[in-house]
């Protein structure tokens, strides 16, 4: 029976073969080990510095040639392209062969380059053009030093030579089919000219001019059209106009514009001012009675009739000089039709002649055209400032080297020897994968478990359990020779977690069980009986990370028996809920019962924290921790990572969620 004064015990195995034999062995270990080591160093070492100082001696020197083309002021040629393909001419093989042959001819021997002169000068030869100039620079690489200063002195005067033959052959071949095209397109052209004049001889189209008869009658007879549909549409609105106004009785412009009827409204006018001017000096019934005055009234009655039907006949009047005019202009509209129509086939006719002439025209003007530009490109030729040749002058003088450029072979010589120890030490290794001992797994009896008075050997396989499966991070309270965790994070060991465990009845138990079930001060203090599902032994936890846990197979029943029909579990004797400060000081208690060390350092998170490391040392993946435990702090999970960060990880079904000590009936 696990008793109160319990105290965290430790782990010791007995060896397998005695201390001298496993010191004989290791000296033969070291033996072979020295051996392999030192025969295969030596082996790599000779291998490699034979090869390293058996190789020959290359040189490297330089010279720089500055490349002057004439021809780049051409029309057509850019100085980047005439530049390139001159750069393709240095190291082309019919110039590689003409510098051996100068080399030859000035005392080289011809077994100097070997069966291809040409390809081994290519060889040694490496091209590196300077950008933004015409400078290119020239390097040469090979073991004799001399013949390398030589072949980039001779170098030029090659180049020169090679381009001017070049240049004479290219310019004389170039002005031979430049006359030959000439000649071509002056034929072409006396020929294209005189099936034109043949042309405008048969159809009688000279040019295309205004005074052809039937281009000027055509023309004349669209503009007198456009003419007379102008007028006929101004004079069928004029007619619309007039017929409207009669229509509503008002009056036009021309019958207001009509000399009688204009008189008739004047004398009216000068009738009614003098009945006016009477009727402001008598009274009505005297002018009712001055003959004066109703001769005047009688006159304007008879001047107002006048009127009236004078405006008529100026309206009629006005009507049938717009329909008249309206006629008029329909008629020479139709009348200029119909003259346009005749005179359209002719028109057409000798609009043909004029495009077929047209086109004779401008394929004439087009083989004139190349035959003048190729007319000043053989004058170009002809002339002597443009048939000079590129110019190639010495920047610097290639010298002969003194000094190898490859390889180094004291370098080489260190690379070797760094190569041939990791070759040793390979072949160490590989060779002690094969002579390696077979593992001998020690059974369970040599496993001893050391006690310290108190602990009760019913628990023993606890304490083994917890070495085999996972190694626990070290805190105050857990195993030692583990890694140890930071100051703030403490767990517990397995056997100190079941001492806790049996120390504590009660609440207290309940509650020290559930922080190794990995829950919050809140939600241990929220749980009610109902949340805990005896059946299935399942313990639901509300709250921000709600969540299902299984539970110890003794805990269903001490709540039971512990708290029947209670709010909450963790309450006082008044039914009120605990709080924070009451779970901190029943750990405390539990842990002085129990007689751990420093009991007065154990937290809520001491617990926790023992939880959360026994699922890490599992295997269970960091990131399903939260679906276990809720919230983990960002300090814990690093340190969890330094401790577990090697194991493989695991899905979250392949894991025991419940410790040892809380499978352990604490009053067994």
């Amino acid at each position: 029976m696990i008793t109160k004064q319990s105290i965290p015990h430790r782990w010791d195995r007995e060896s397998g073969p005695d201390a001298e034999d496993a010191a004989r062995r290791a000296r033969q270990g070291n033996r072979r080990r020295l051996l392999v080591f030192g025969l295969t160093l030596a082996a790599a070492l000779l291998a490699g510095q034979a090869w390293n100082f058996s190789r020959q001696s290359e040189y490297q020197t330089s010279t720089r040639l500055q490349l002057s083309l004439p021809e780049v002021g051409r029309a057509g040629l850019s100085a980047s392209s005439a530049y390139a393909t001159k750069l393709q001419l240095f190291n082309s093989r019919p110039m590689l062969a003409k510098l051996a042959d100068a080399l030859f001819q000035g005392g080289l021997p011809s077994s100097a380059l070997g069966a291809d002169p040409a390809g081994q000068l290519r060889s040694m030869l490496q091209l590196v053009p300077v950008q933004g100039s015409e400078v290119v620079e020239l390097r040469a690489v090979g073991p004799d030093p001399r013949l390398l200063a030589d072949m980039l002195n001779a170098l030029p005067q090659v180049l020169q030579q090679d381009m001017a033959s070049r240049q004479l052959s290219e310019s004389e071949t170039q002005l031979s089919v430049a006359r030959q095209e000439l000649a071509r397109l002056e034929r072409t052209a006396a020929e294209r000219r005189s099936k034109l004049e043949a042309f405008r001889q048969r159809v009688g189209v000279l040019a295309e001019r205004d005074d052809n008869e039937a281009v000027a009658r055509s023309k004349g007879l669209n503009s007198a059209l456009d003419v007379a549909v102008e007028k006929e549409a101004a004079a069928a609105a004029r007619l619309s106009a007039v017929t409207q106004a009669v229509e509503q009785g008002r009056s036009s412009t021309q019958v207001r514009a009509d000399p009688a009827l204009t008189a008739l409204e004047t004398r009216a006018h000068q009738a009614r001012e003098e009945l006016k001017e009477l009727e402001r000096g008598y009274t009505p019934a005297f002018t009712a009675m001055d003959p004066r005055a109703r001769a005047i009234q009688a006159r304007l009655v008879e001047l107002e009739g006048q009127i009236a039907k004078q405006r008529v006949i100026s309206q009629q009047a006005a009507l049938q000089s717009a329909r008249e005019e309206h006629a008029s202009a329909q008629a020479q509209v139709d009348r200029l039709r119909a003259q346009l129509g005749a005179a359209r086939p002719a028109a057409a006719k000798t609009a043909t002649h004029f495009a077929e002439a047209k086109v004779l025209e401008d394929d004439l003007a087009q083989v004139d055209k190349l035959r003048r530009e190729l007319l000043e490109r053989v004058a170009r030729l002809e002339a002597d400032e443009q048939r000079r040749v590129a110019m190639v002058s010495v920047v610097e003088v290639a010298t002969v080297p003194s000094a190898p450029f490859r390889p180094d072979h004291w370098r080489d010589a260190a690379v070797v020897l760094a190569a041939a120890t990791v070759l040793a030490l390979v072949v160490v290794g590989t060779v002690e994968v094969f002579n390696r001992s077979p593992v001998v797994t020690p059974s369970a009896g040599t496993a001893t478990l050391v006690l310290t008075p108190g602990w009760d050997p019913a628990h023993a396989q606890l304490g083994h359990r917890a070495t085999d499966a996972a190694p626990l991070l070290t805190g105050p309270y857990a195993p030692a020779g583990a890694a140890a965790l930071p100051a703030p994070v403490q767990i517990l060991g397995q056997p100190d977690a079941a001492a806790l465990l049996s120390a504590a009845s009660g609440p207290t138990r309940f509650m020290c069980a559930a922080g190794l079930m990995g829950l919050t001060v809140r939600e241990v203090l929220g749980i009610r009986p109902s949340d805990v599902d005896r059946e299935a032994r399942c313990l639901r936890v509300s709250g921000q990370w709600t969540r299902q846990l299984p539970m110890p197979a003794w805990l269903p029943d001490l709540l039971l028996e512990e708290q029947p029909g209670a709010e909450v579990v963790l309450h006082d004797a008044a039914g009120q809920a605990l709080g924070e400060s009451d779970v901190a000081a029943m750990i405390i208690s539990a842990a002085l019962d129990a007689g751990l060390e420093e009991a007065a350092a154990i937290t809520w998170n001491t617990l926790r924290n023992t939880c959360i490391d026994w699922l890490a040392g599992q295997g269970l993946r960091y990131a399903d921790l939260p679906r276990l435990v809720g919230r983990v702090d960002a300090e814990l999970l690093r340190a969890l990572s330094a401790r577990h960060g090697e194991s493989m990880r695991r899905d979250i079904d392949k894991v025991d969620f419940l410790m040892p000590a809380l499978k352990l009936d604490p009053v067994a």
